[in-house]
């Protein structure tokens, strides 16, 4: 057999071999890596003279495989005037935060659910978002959107007080006077260690509708909280969230 012929038949059995030894370096990606579905149960409530976007996690991915690769959301804003806009039809959706799941700053994840809070609001506007989910790869899913505008907010709890017991502090407080129209749904308390900020999630997961709370998930060691309460009402078909009541610090005496 021709030597030259042996050489060549060998080298082009090593170069696909070589050619995929060759390639460009980074970190390894499935070449079919499914997507992420889309977040659910996107809700707008207004929280004082803020709005506080709440959101489920999906789950699974769009071909029905489970989600296990979730890195984070990128919400996108915009503002318009009811009166002079088409919300349909704006096209600048300007990219208001990304929310990592590994570092998740503002916002609040509890129970599958995410809580992010608007401060930075005009009261004259309306205002819409798209929450976007991606996962490690950099792969998007599917936007959901939803839009709210603002309303006068109802008035907030007043004459919030403590009072221990053995394995548990009662808190309480004076309901508001609300004007006709205006349906009492209940009460959320929000409670946070002295330095630090409320937290947007409530510490009662379902509606209060009377006015107290007993508080048994207390951190015995924790020398001090301070907690607050807001109200819930129905008007016009939205329910809406008063600002946060007067604070109340609680200091706990030794052996609380």
């Amino acid at each position: 057999m021709n030597f030259h012929l042996v050489r060549l038949s060998v080298l082009l059995c090593w170069m696909p071999l070589l050619l995929v030894g060759c390639g460009i370096k980074g970190p390894v990606q499935p070449l079919a890596q499914s997507r992420p579905s889309a977040a659910t149960e996107l809700t707008l409530q207004q929280q004082g003279e803020g709005l506080l976007l709440r959101w489920r996690l999906p789950q699974s991915n769009q071909d029905g495989s489970p989600l296990t690769d979730l890195a984070g959301f990128r919400i996108y804003r915009t503002a318009f005037d009811l009166e002079q806009d088409c919300p349909d039809c704006r096209q600048d959706w300007p990219l208001w935060r990304r929310v990592e799941l590994d570092y998740l700053q503002s916002a609040q994840l509890r129970r599958g659910e995410l809580y992010l809070l608007d401060r930075d609001l005009d009261t004259r506007q309306s205002y819409s978002y798209r929450v976007i989910p991606f996962n490690r790869w950099g792969q998007d899913g599917p936007a959901v959107e939803a839009r709210q505008d603002l309303l006068p907010p109802p008035p907030a709890p007043f004459g919030l007080q403590a009072r221990r017991g053995e394995d548990r502090l009662t808190l309480s407080w004076e309901e508001p006077k609300l004007g006709d129209g205006v349906e009492r749904l209940g009460y959320r308390i929000y409670r946070r260690r002295p330095g630090q900020v409320f937290p947007t999630a409530p510490l009662n997961p379902t509606l209060l509708t009377q006015p107290f709370f007993e508080d048994r998930d207390f951190d015995k060691s924790a020398r001090s909280y301070v907690y607050g309460v807001r109200l819930l009402v129905r008007q016009q078909d939205r329910v809406l969230e008063s600002d946060l009541s007067t604070p109340l610090v609680v200091t706990a005496p030794t052996g609380f």
